[in-house]
C-alpha cells in the first residue's frame, strides 16, 4: 500500500501553484504528505528547464529520489520532462510533461492497477485547452494563489517557454472571481493572481484589464498582488486602476526587463525599447511615487559586450529597481538565439557582469526601502519561527519585521517603519494609520 508522498518542486510560481493543487489532489484521495523524502512511498518532482542550471537540479532531485529505497513509486512532470522525456524514461513509473498534473491521482490508479509505465507528453503546438486546477492556498495557509492563464505566443529569442507549455490560453473570468470568493470565505487575506505571461490573460471578450476591473469590485477586505507583467502589456487604464485603489492592489510591478540595450533587446525578440520602458517607470512613479517597481534581467547575453554592459547600467541607474532578479544567460535548447550561436559571452564574464550588477541592484533596493522610514504601512503577518520576532509583506511587498512576543499570523496590522538594518525593515506596530 502507498500511503505516503513527498513533493519537490523547482521553478517558476506557476510551478508552486501546481504543486500546491497536487499535494490537494492528493491530500483528498487519502494520502499524507510527509516532510522527509527518505519517509516517502510516493516522490512527485515537478522540475524546471528555464536555465542549465534548472537541468541540472532537476536531473539531481532525479536522481535523488532513484536512490531512495523507501520510494516505491516516482513521478515526474513539468517543463524539463516535457522537453527531455525520452533521457530520462527509466527514471521514473509516470512521466508527463505540463499537461495531466490536474490527473496525477488517476495515473497513480492506472499505474498500480496494470503495473506498466506511463508517459503522457503532448507536443506543446497540440496544448491548446487551459487545464483547470482547484485553488490551494499557500504559506501556512496565508496566501491564496490563482492561476489565470498558461503558455505564451511571445516567440522570445532566449525563452524555452513556449516549447515547454504551449501556446497561451485562460480560464474563464468567473472561475477566477469563485475562486478569489472562495478563498476570502476561508479567511485568505491576500490573492496573488499567476501565470506563465499573466497580464497575456484573454478569455474570450474578457481581457485582462476586464478580469481586474472586476475584482476591484469585488466586496470583502482582501488585496490582490499580481505577478510578473511583460511591459508592453501593461496599458496606463491598467496602473490607474491599481494605484487608485491602494488597499485592494499590492503597490507592486514586477515587470520583466531582460535587457536595458535596445541592440539586445531587439536580437532578444522583446517588443519595446528601453525609452518606452523607462517611460512607464516614470508614469508608474507619477502616480504612486513609492510603488515598488522590481525585474528580471539576464546578463551576458549573445552580442554583449563590455560597452553594451556599462551603457545599460547607466539606464538602470535612471530607473532605479527595487528589487531585481539577476540571471546570467543561459542557452536552451530548441531557441532561436541557441541556433545562432552568435558572439557567446563566456561563463566567467557573465558572472562577473552579474555579480557588478548585482551590488548595484542592493544598493537600488537600499535607497528604495530607506523611504519608508517613518512611514506607515500594512503588514500581512505569516506563521513566525521565531518567538520574539513576527514578519510578513506590506502593500509594497517588501517584509517588515516587528519584534514581538504575541502571535501575529494573519493579522493585518498597521507598522510604522523605524530603522532599516541591511536591506531589512523592522517596525513597530501603531494603532494610526
Amino acid at each position: 500500500m502507498l500511503k505516503t508522498f513527498y513533493i519537490i518542486n523547482l521553478g517558476c510560481r506557476v510551478n508552486l501553484y501546481e504543486s500546491i493543487s497536487i499535494a490537494g489532489q492528493m491530500i483528498n484521495c487519502g494520502y499524507k504528505q510527509v516532510k522527509n523524502i527518505n519517509n516517502a512511498d510516493i516522490c512527485i518532482i515537478n522540475t524546471c528547464s528555464v536555465t542549465s542550471r534548472a537541468d541540472a537540479k532537476s536531473r539531481y532531485f532525479i536522481n535523488k529520489a532513484n536512490n531512495i529505497k523507501q520510494i516505491n513509486l516516482i513521478i515526474i512532470c513539468g517543463c524539463f520532462s516535457q522537453i527531455n522525456y525520452e533521457k530520462i524514461i527509466n527514471k521514473a513509473h509516470i512521466i508527463i510533461g505540463n499537461v495531466y498534473k490536474s490527473n496525477i491521482t488517476k495515473l497513480i490508479n492506472e499505474y498500480l492497477k496494470k503495473q506498466q509505465k506511463i508517459i503522457k507528453i503532448i507536443e506543446p503546438n497540440l496544448i491548446t485547452k487551459y487545464e483547470s486546477f482547484p485553488s490551494y492556498s499557500y504559506d501556512n495557509n496565508t496566501k491564496g494563489f490563482i492561476k489565470i492563464q498558461d503558455g505564451c505566443d511571445y516567440m522570445c529569442s532566449y525563452c524555452l517557454i513556449p516549447f515547454a507549455r504551449g501556446r497561451q490560453r485562460s480560464v474563464s473570468p468567473e472561475i477566477v472571481i469563485s475562486t478569489i470568493e472562495k478563498l476570502i470565505n476561508e479567511g485568505i487575506y491576500e490573492i496573488v493572481l499567476t501565470g506563465v505571461n499573466t497580464a497575456g490573460y484573454k478569455y474570450e471578450n474578457c481581457s485582462f484589464y476586464d478580469l481586474l476591473k472586476m475584482i476591484n469590485e469585488l466586496p470583502g477586505d482582501f488585496r490582490v498582488r499580481i505577478s510578473s507583467i511583460e511591459p508592453f502589456q501593461i496599458s496606463h487604464e491598467i496602473i490607474d486602476l491599481i494605484t487608485s485603489n491602494k488597499k485592494r492592489w499590492v503597490q507592486e510591478f514586477h515587470l520583466c526587463l531582460q535587457s536595458a540595450h535596445n541592440k539586445i533587446l531587439l536580437s532578444m525578440n522583446r517588443k519595446y525599447t528601453i525609452e518606452q520602458f523607462y517611460e512607464l517607470c516614470k508614469y508608474i512613479r507619477t502616480k504612486n511615487k513609492l510603488a515598488s517597481i522590481s525585474t528580471d534581467y539576464i546578463v551576458g547575453f549573445n552580442n554583449e559586450t563590455i560597452d553594451t554592459f556599462n551603457f545599460s547600467i547607466k539606464w538602470l541607474n535612471k530607473i532605479k529597481f527595487s528589487f531585481m532578479n539577476i540571471f546570467p544567460y543561459s542557452q536552451r535548447p530548441l531557441t532561436l538565439s541557441a541556433k545562432k550561436n552568435e558572439n557567446v559571452v563566456d561563463l566567467k564574464t557573465k558572472f562577473i557582469w552579474t555579480k557588478r550588477l548585482q551590488e548595484y541592484a542592493n544598493k537600488w533596493t537600499h535607497e528604495y526601502l530607506k523611504k519608508f522610514i517613518n512611514k506607515i504601512v500594512t503588514v500581512y503577518f505569516e506563521k513566525s519561527k521565531n518567538n520574539t520576532q513576527s514578519n510578513g509583506y506590506c502593500e509594497y511587498f517588501f517584509k517588515v519585521y516587528v519584534n514581538t512576543k504575541t502571535n501575529l499570523n494573519k493579522k493585518v496590522l498597521p507598522v510604522k517603519i523605524i530603522k532599516l538594518e541591511g536591506n531589512k525593515l523592522y517596525g513597530k506596530i501603531t494603532n494610526t494609520h
